[in-house]
């Protein structure tokens, strides 16, 4: 028997990165598919219609150390989504499995958006219902998305505060950034209220991070890859040549160099290239179109290349460091995959978690692309305190699998403590396991990290770590004593994020292949003899900036690359959108859209092995030996007291099952499909 989801809310004590101890409720899956039934009954369905407002949203516990400033200007603009309840949330999570799974009768049997709003979204009443109250708030209320499910609003700060009872303030948090939140719970009508899941945009305490390591600045070009490297790529990968600036690169592989060592020349050589597939790429900034031109002009290729804004939009200047996220996805996934189509959605930073779920809809909304790459992400604890904000997401990300298409999100690049670098203030629960959203959610494949530590076809690889004072994996002695909390002589986020989430359950494909015995079922709090849900599911290249163990050759020059040129980066962030190239090249072969990966890269592993590079050596923790606290807590070879998590032979939570060997890769993928009718590999 299929569960029917999250079920509900288990109050546990522990502690996000923004502060010291706060008893904040678990959201827990029951079983393998993603929570869309709810936390609590209000969550399942239309909720009762009680008189008199009730609350929507709950003000946001403020962090320690944060300050009050004042009130946030009446007129400045805000941009709020409101998640609506499915009509039948049990029925929605039951076909998205269904069409996700191998040898199921409805394997790859998609459904259009307007399919799934027909079925699954909010009755038409209860949309129009809501549209009027906002409207009658004096507030934009945009249409909703094409799954029925989510809806945006817009309007000055004092008609949000108006509308739902609140006052915003602004907030000076620890590190020094100046956010907003609302004080006091949110409020709707009752007979509203009863369809909204929940609203999200009141506060911006909570933001995404992007998951970019770098980039680095050039050196002499002898710090790069040796010179037959590049020749041995550059005569085999003749669709993806590089020029010679980008070959000089120091410490970083070309995109034929990466082809070469992750095996896509068959995949070239048949023309496989991405014709006629749509690649969304998630982003929370924007991006120079002459950064772009520079890096495709240097690989001779001509990528369909389109921005979506999202909720307005965003510039370069507001991006900040992200417009190096953006700039690196776009030009790794147009390297790899070079006749792919690819739509930058592009979400202000500035809206908190109202952006992010925003962006992702609006990507199910509009249901352009066949594959979904997002190298951005959130400390799971975080969420425990906002559980609607979880299941609103994994809605979305469940209609994503009914459409078809196919979200892969990095895992993160801080080891298996993915909340620690983000911190201001350091408490002790602040060094504690974690892992982030949305990589942990199972409707998404989870992308994590390796570093290549010899060059060939498949590479020699060990997971990625380059923690420590000399980013040499030893990690960091905790407690630490750097500025704002950060480790004496900090380099950045240098780790392949991976561990047990807190708030999902397993997903059945997953069952059975971690044999290393640090899986767990406490953090999610399943039932006994259960597990929760591991992260990555898959790996690939991540390492940057070293010499030993080269990244990625970007070009940037805009905003916060100041004009930098050819660099080396790296990340999960990038290991993504290579994921997301190999995807689109196996949908074209398949001449059909994939939809959720996982179950089939699962089975895959067991029927193919070939078809992964299995990583054996390295960890992923972020945190020295004898230091206090620790993470040597896993047991490996029976050998206990070990660092958690470390590479092992098969699944493990440091490299997932391991990188592609694309050619085998593409030909299962597109040979798992199933009877039903399948949906182009692109648009519509």
């Amino acid at each position: 028997r299929e569960p029917q989801g999250i079920s509900r809310i288990r109050r546990v004590r522990q502690v996000s990165w923004r502060a010291a101890v706060l008893a904040v409720p678990a959201v827990m899956l029951t079983g393998l598919s993603p929570g869309l039934a709810a936390a609590r009954p209000a969550l399942v369905g239309p909720g009762p219609a009680l008189p008199g407002p009730v609350p929507v949203a709950s003000a946001p516990a403020l962090p320690a150390g944060a300050r009050l400033l004042g009130p946030q200007p009446g007129a400045a603009w805000l941009h709020v989504t409101v998640a609506l309840r499915s009509r039948n949330p049990g029925g929605l999570q039951r076909l998205a499995l269904q069409v996700s799974r191998p040898a199921n009768g409805r394997r790859r049997a998609f459904l259009t958006p307007r399919q799934v709003r027909a079925r699954f979204g909010a009755p038409p009443a209860a949309v129009s219902a809501v549209r009027f109250w906002l409207r009658g708030q004096r507030l934009r209320a945009g249409p909703v998305s094409g799954d029925g499910l989510v809806m945006l609003a817009a309007g000055p700060v004092a008609a949000f505060e108006r509308a739902f009872g609140t006052a915003i303030r602004r907030v000076r948090l620890p590190g020094g950034r100046i956010a907003y939140a609302n004080l006091g719970p949110a409020q709707m009508p009752a007979a509203t209220r009863r369809w909204v899941r929940g609203v999200f945009g009141l506060d911006d305490l909570i933001t995404a991070q992007p998951y970019l390591a770098g980039p680095a600045p050039s050196r002499p070009p002898h710090s790069g890859p040796g010179r037959a490297q590049q020749t041995r790529a550059r005569t085999s990968q003749a669709s993806v040549v590089a020029c010679r600036a980008a070959r000089a690169t120091p410490a970083a592989y070309t995109a034929g160099q990466l082809a070469r060592a992750y095996d896509f020349g068959a995949a070239y050589r048949s023309g496989l290239l991405g014709h006629g597939l749509t690649v969304a790429l998630f982003e929370l900034a924007n991006y120079a179109s002459s950064d772009i031109a520079t890096y495709t002009r240097c690989y001779g290729i001509s990528p369909v290349i389109r921005r979506v804004p999202v909720s307005g939009g965003t510039t370069i200047r507001a991006s900040g460091k992200a417009v190096e996220e953006a700039t690196a996805d776009i030009e790794v996934l147009a390297g790899m995959a070079p006749r792919a189509r690819i739509l930058v959605y592009e979400a202000p930073s500035s809206g908190g978690l109202a952006s992010l779920l925003a962006n992702y809809a609006t990507i199910a909304q509009q249901d352009r692309a066949a594959v979904v790459s997002s190298s951005y992400g959130i400390c799971e604890p975080d969420l425990a305190s906002v559980p609607e904000f979880a299941l609103a997401e994994a809605g979305v990300f469940a209609t994503m699998a009914l459409q078809g298409q196919s979200m892969l999100a990095a895992s993160g690049d801080a080891g298996s403590e993915q909340c620690l670098p983000q911190v201001a203030a350091l408490h002790r629960a602040a060094y504690q396991l974690a892992v982030g959203d949305p990589a942990s959610q199972p409707y998404v494949t989870a992308v994590g990290g390796t570093a290549i530590t010899r060059y060939g076809s498949p590479p020699r690889q060990r997971a990625w770590n380059q923690s420590g004072p000399g980013g040499d994996g030893r990690g960091f002695r905790a407690p630490f004593d750097g500025r704002d909390g950060r480790p004496s002589g900090y380099p950045g986020n240098r780790v392949g994020s991976g561990g047990i989430s807190r708030l999902w359950r397993m997903p059945s494909w997953q069952r059975g292949f971690d044999t290393s015995g640090d899986s767990s079922g406490i953090p999610c709090g399943a039932a006994r003899g259960g597990l929760c849900r591991e992260v990555p599911d898959v790996s690939a290249l991540a390492a940057a900036q070293s010499t030993a163990t080269p990244g990625y050759a970007i070009y940037g020059t805009a905003g916060t690359f100041h004009g930098l040129g050819w660099s080396s980066g790296g990340g999960t962030s990038l290991a993504t959108p290579l994921w997301a190239a190999l995807t689109a090249l196996a949908a074209e072969q398949a001449g059909g859209r994939l939809g959720l990966l996982s179950p089939a890269l699962y089975r895959i592993d067991s029927a193919d092995p070939a078809a992964f590079t299995d990583v054996t050596a390295g960890g992923n923790d972020y945190l020295a030996p004898g230091g206090s606290p620790s993470h040597d807590t896993c047991q490996y070879a029976g050998v206990r007291h070990q660092p958690c998590y470390q590479a092992t032979a098969g699944y493990d939570m440091a490299t997932g099952l391991g990188t592609p060997r694309a050619a085998l890769i593409i030909a299962d993928l597109a040979g798992e499909g199933g009877p039903g009718p399948q949906r182009s590999p692109g648009a519509g």
